[in-house]
C-alpha cells in the first residue's frame, strides 16, 4: 500500500506541475503585448531569464544582492523623496520593491514590456505603476526598417522621458548594455550588408544615448551596468568580451562578478561572468565633460 500510496502521490504532484505550467502560458498568452515586441523576442528573453535565474540562484545571488543594496544606498541619498524611477525593472529580482514603495510617494517600474508575474507582484503596492515602455525609442524603427529595407542607425533625437517630471532618483538597473542587443541580433538577420562597423556605431550611440538622458536628470543616478564579460576556466580568464562597445564610464563606481551562467548554462565548458560597476550616485557632470573633451579632440 505504501508503494501505491507514493506513487498516486507522484502523479498528483507531475499533474499539478503540468497544469501550473499550462496556466502560466495562459496568462503569458493574456497580456496584448505588441507585434514587434514579440517578433524581436522580447518577450521570449525576459522568459528565458527567469528560467536562468531558477537555474543559476545561488550563483545570481551576490549578484541580485549588491543591486539591492547599491539602489537602496542611492536611495539614502536622496534629497527628497516623492518620485523614483527604475529603468529595466525586468522582472524584478534585483528591484527592492517594497523598500522603494515605503520611502518614495510615487514608484515607476520601466521597462519594454512587463510580464503577469511582475503585474502580480506590484498590485499589492498602491503607489507603484509599471511603464511600458521602449527607453531606447529606436525599437519599433528598427523593426520597421527590417521589413521596408532601411538603414540601421540611431535616430538624431535623445530620449527626454521623464525629464520635466521632478524625479528624485532614477535607476537604470542592468540594462545598458542590454540595450543594442535584440535590435541588433534582429537587423542582422533581416537587413542585408549590415557591416560590423555599423553594428558597432549603431551600438556605441545607444549607449551613450543613455548615458545622457541620465545625466540631464537634476535629481541623483543611480547605474549598474556590465563591463565585461568574461569566459573562464574556473578561475583563469580565457576569453574577454567589452559589454559598452568601447564607451568608457566614469571612474569611481563599486565593481563586482555576476556569475551569469555557470557550465554548462550556455557554454559546456566554461563559466560566463559579468565584470558590473554600479553607481550610487553617478557623476553626472564628469561624464558630460569627459563627453566634451572626446568631442573636441
Amino acid at each position: 500500500m505504501i508503494g501505491v500510496s507514493s506513487s498516486v502521490k507522484r502523479e498528483a504532484e507531475v499533474s499539478a506541475l503540468a497544469w501550473d505550467s499550462v496556466w502560466d502560458w495562459i496568462k503569458y498568452l493574456a497580456i496584448p503585448f505588441p507585434r514587434h515586441l514579440r517578433d524581436m523576442g522580447y518577450d521570449r528573453e525576459l522568459r528565458q531569464l527567469g528560467s536562468r535565474k531558477e537555474r543559476c540562484r545561488a550563483a545570481w545571488r551576490p549578484h541580485l544582492e549588491r543591486t539591492r543594496s547599491l539602489i537602496l544606498e542611492a536611495v539614502d541619498r536622496c534629497n527628497r523623496y516623492d518620485k523614483v524611477v527604475i529603468v529595466g525593472s525586468g522582472l524584478l529580482f534585483d528591484i527592492p520593491v517594497a523598500e522603494l514603495s515605503e520611502r518614495f510617494r510615487e514608484v515607476t517600474l520601466v521597462d519594454i514590456l512587463h510580464l503577469w508575474q511582475v503585474r502580480a507582484a506590484v498590485s499589492a503596492y498602491s503607489n507603484v505603476r509599471l511603464h511600458p515602455m521602449d527607453i531606447t525609442g529606436i525599437v519599433k524603427k528598427v523593426h520597421a526598417a527590417a521589413h521596408g529595407g532601411g538603414a540601421l542607425q540611431v535616430p538624431e533625437c535623445k530620449p527626454e522621458f521623464f525629464l520635466n517630471d521632478g524625479i528624485d532618483l532614477v535607476v537604470s538597473a542592468n540594462i545598458l548594455s542590454q540595450l543594442p542587443v535584440l535590435p541588433n541580433g534582429y537587423a542582422s538577420r533581416w537587413l542585408n550588408r549590415v557591416s560590423p562597423e555599423q553594428v558597432k556605431g549603431f551600438s556605441r550611440g545607444l549607449v551613450i544615448n543613455h548615458l545622457d538622458w541620465l545625466a540631464s536628470f537634476t535629481g541623483n543616478v543611480c547605474l549598474i551596468a556590465d563591463l565585461e564579460r568574461l569566459y573562464c576556466d574556473g578561475e583563469k580568464v580565457v576569453s574577454r568580451e567589452q559589454s559598452l562597445w568601447g564607451v568608457d564610464l566614469p571612474e569611481g563606481g563599486q565593481e563586482w562578478m555576476w556569475e551569469l551562467a555557470p557550465r554548462p548554462e550556455i557554454v559546456w565548458n566554461r563559466d560566463i561572468r559579468h565584470r558590473v560597476v554600479g553607481y550610487a550616485e553617478f557623476p553626472k557632470r564628469v561624464w558630460l565633460d569627459q563627453r566634451s573633451a572626446k568631442a573636441r579632440a
